[in-house]
């Protein structure tokens, strides 16, 4: 009796301390600390049990550290909506706003300024410019050297996208006044950019190969919004607005008419608009 006494306790110790270190490693994946691990001794099942739960907590490490990224780039509205797969990515048309942003004159800086300086200076501003789009609900989609483009309403529908769109603009403009003081403190000059918004019809979703997609968009109305965005060179502007976007729009905006313009890819000109 003595010895199956001695034999159960030690069974039983060999038993609890593993679950309880089991437990212990649960209890702070539920408090999301994905750091700790279960300490494995054993080829039995409990070991297989550490084994899983390790890979478990990794799993989800790495799940929170993309959300973060993730979370860099978009709204935690449109994340939230995203990882939990109540967005469809497959390819599908919207009505959507979009938002192209450019630096102007930025190459002569570039050959005139060290690089680590001119990335220093163009980080600041892409991140002054991100803060002001996803502000308004937008989503960044690339940056394409010193452009940024941007959608509002997709992939989460909204119906005040085009309000969005203008209002991020004009917040845009208000952060690239903060980042030139900056810049003139420091000795530099300041940058110049121009902006264009459009509201249409655009073909959305995962784009790409199957080794890497991106969410994108495709369709005229990208390409129209781009235009525009390049057309503030000829009058002089930093934003310009198409008609379609301007009828979307309440009254509390000052907009000024300028003449319409024939731009590529299209046989009409096109009526546009800037903010007085």
């Amino acid at each position: 009796m003595a010895i199956g006494l001695v034999l159960t306790l030690l069974v039983s110790g060999n038993l609890t301390r593993p679950l309880k270190e089991i437990i212990r490693v649960l209890q702070g994946v539920q408090n999301g600390d994905f750091d700790k691990k279960v300490r494995v001794t054993s080829n039995d099942e409990i070991g297989y049990t550490g084994d899983v739960i390790n890979e478990m907590a990794r799993g989800l490490k790495e799940r929170d550290q993309i959300k973060d990224v993730f979370g860099k780039y978009v709204t935690k509205e449109i994340m939230d909506e995203i990882l939990s797969g109540n967005v469809s990515l497959d390819g599908e048309i919207k009505e959507v706003t979009v938002l192209f942003a450019d630096l102007r004159n930025f190459t002569p800086m570039v050959e005139a300024t060290p690089p680590r300086e001119v990335v220093r200076i163009i980080n600041r501003y892409f991140t002054a410019m991100a803060d002001a789009i996803t502000q308004h609900h937008g989503l960044i989609l690339q940056y394409i050297g010193d452009e940024i483009e941007a959608v509002f309403g997709a992939p989460i529908h909204r119906d005040d996208h085009p309000l969005m769109a203008v209002r991020a603009a004009q917040e845009m403009s208000r952060r690239l006044k903060d980042v030139n003081r900056e810049l003139e403190q420091n000795g530099q000059k300041p940058l110049t950019h121009g902006i264009g918004v459009h509201t249409g019809e655009v073909l959305a979703g995962n784009i790409g190969s199957p080794e890497r997609l991106s969410y994108a968009l495709v369709g005229d109305t990208v390409n129209l919004t781009s235009r525009l965005q390049g057309l503030n060179k000829q009058f002089g502007t930093e934003i310009i607005i198409s008609a379609a976007t301007c009828a979307r729009l309440d009254h509390n905006f000052n907009l000024k008419a300028l003449p319409a313009t024939l731009v590529k890819g299209k046989n009409q000109p096109v009526e546009i608009f800037t903010l007085g």
